[in-house]
């Protein structure tokens, strides 16, 4: 937790519960990098596609001293998820608070992989309510994720940069820090995560932060633990082969019209594997809600399935519909909203498919491997994307039809699941302990 009553920038954001801006993200590693010059530095890696920098700030032992070894901290990776910002101030800061003999490890922080998505994301940055969230939400559409593109054929220069990066550094370890908006947290690894099972579990709980074992992310994933997985390409591909769907922390909306021939092994999850490291996808929500963890088999299952793909179908047909009126006054040319929204609907339909098991040619999972946990995730997914979609048409095009769409959805998917706010240091705290134990690991 935080206890220091500094008034330095990041760490009085993180004390006052809010999220650091970009701005004040990397205003916030400038001025660390003027009071420790021995061991902090700032440097630019890139641009984005629309010229915003990519700015790496690296903290490790004194000035001429070897680091025994480097990891990597990644933030940012999708527009709509900020407490990575967050958990990199957290880092940091611990990071400086530790002595430095010859042979430590250095910590490199990615400040934000995607500077344009967080642009557009912006409006949800300091929401404290579902509906306030989403009246600002973005994601971009599934090609123009830079952790991701890689895989499914798509050139961003995001991306390009981050593998340059793990190339030039050779990290033990990547540390990629993602936000769910309402959920439990979870984490994925490309290496056995054993060993992480326990501290993860103790900073959950010490948090207040509930464990999510249901999460259709990880369907088809090994668990080492509850809310541990183990991420490994065939995994990924079979997911991607059994239920459309591209790759365990995308599944439910990034679903590509084509599988490429480099597959999963191209995401940049994958990179560090090159040089003998691993990534940890770290997950940890803004809102918490305990309906995620009950490992218990789950019973009706057909019957919940059922209704979770038509509850789908629904709404998919209602947002279709405002789409193709011809009194709806979508733009005149193609936006990233646009794009976004068409990801969201696109997986909205097949998702469909793919849970009903009057159409699925395979079940999500077979009973009895089915636990409650599992049918609560997809219930969540079932209500999460259709308000997604609404939010990015309703950022799209000002019509009122939308208001009513998401105001109505918004209130279900709040009644349903009942989140409550999960105070920043909090998530930044869960961050950063999950971050020190991975790196502590042999």
């Amino acid at each position: 937790m935080l206890t220091d009553t500094s008034t330095r920038a990041g760490r009085a954001i993180l004390l006052h519960d809010r999220y650091p801006t970009l701005d004040e993200l990397a205003d916030t590693a400038h001025q660390l990098a003027a009071r420790h010059p021995r061991r902090c530095r700032v440097r630019t890696l890139g641009a984005s596609r629309a010229g915003r920098p990519l700015q790496l700030l690296s903290i490790g032992p004194e000035a001429g001293a070897r680091p025994a070894d480097n990891v990597l901290v990644v933030s940012g990776a999708h527009a709509d998820e900020f407490s990575g910002r967050a958990g990199i101030v957290e880092l940091a800061h611990r990071a400086l608070a530790r002595p430095t003999p010859h042979g430590a490890t250095a910590w490199h922080f990615l400040l934000c992989l995607d500077p344009d998505g967080a642009h557009l994301a912006r409006g949800a940055l300091l929401a404290r309510t579902l509906p306030a969230y989403f009246a600002g939400y973005y994601r971009p559409a599934a090609d123009e994720q830079p952790e991701w593109a890689p895989a499914i054929g798509g050139r961003l220069p995001e991306s390009r940069i981050l593998l340059d990066l793990i190339d030039e550094l050779r990290p033990s370890l990547q540390l990629s820090l993602h936000t769910a908006d309402v959920g439990g947290t979870f984490l994925q690894a490309t290496a056995d995560p054993s060993a992480l099972a326990q501290p993860f579990a103790r900073s959950a709980a010490a948090l207040g932060i509930p464990v999510e074992t249901g999460s259709f992310d990880t369907y088809r994933l090994p668990a080492a633990g509850p809310g541990v997985f183990l991420m490994e390409p065939h995994h990924i591909d079979s997911q991607e082969n059994t239920t459309g769907m591209l790759a365990p922390h995308e599944t439910p909306h990034e679903t590509p019209h084509h599988r490429p021939p480099a597959g999963a092994r191209a995401a940049t999850w994958f990179a560090p594997q090159r040089h003998g490291g691993r990534t940890v996808v770290v997950e940890v929500p803004a809102w918490t809600t305990d309906r995620l963890g009950d490992t218990h088999p789950a019973d009706d299952a057909d019957q919940r399935l059922r209704a979770s793909a038509d509850h789908l179908r629904e709404r998919g047909r209602q947002l279709t519909d405002l789409l193709t009126d011809p009194l709806t006054a979508l733009p005149s040319h193609d936006t990233p909203l646009l794009r976004a929204a068409r990801t969201q609907l696109t997986a909205l339909n097949q998702l469909a498919d793919a849970w009903d098991p009057r159409t699925a040619e395979r079940p999500v999972l077979p009973p009895p491997l089915l636990t409650r946990a599992h049918l609560a995730g997809i219930d969540l997914w079932a209500h999460r994307i259709p308000v997604r979609a609404a939010a990015l048409l309703r950022r799209a095009t000002p019509d009122p039809r939308l208001d009513d769409l998401l105001h109505t959805w918004c209130t279900h998917y709040r009644r349903r699941f009942r989140p409550t706010w999960l105070p920043v240091p909090r998530q930044a705290a869960h961050h950063a302990n999950t971050a020190e134990a991975a790196a502590h690991l042999p």
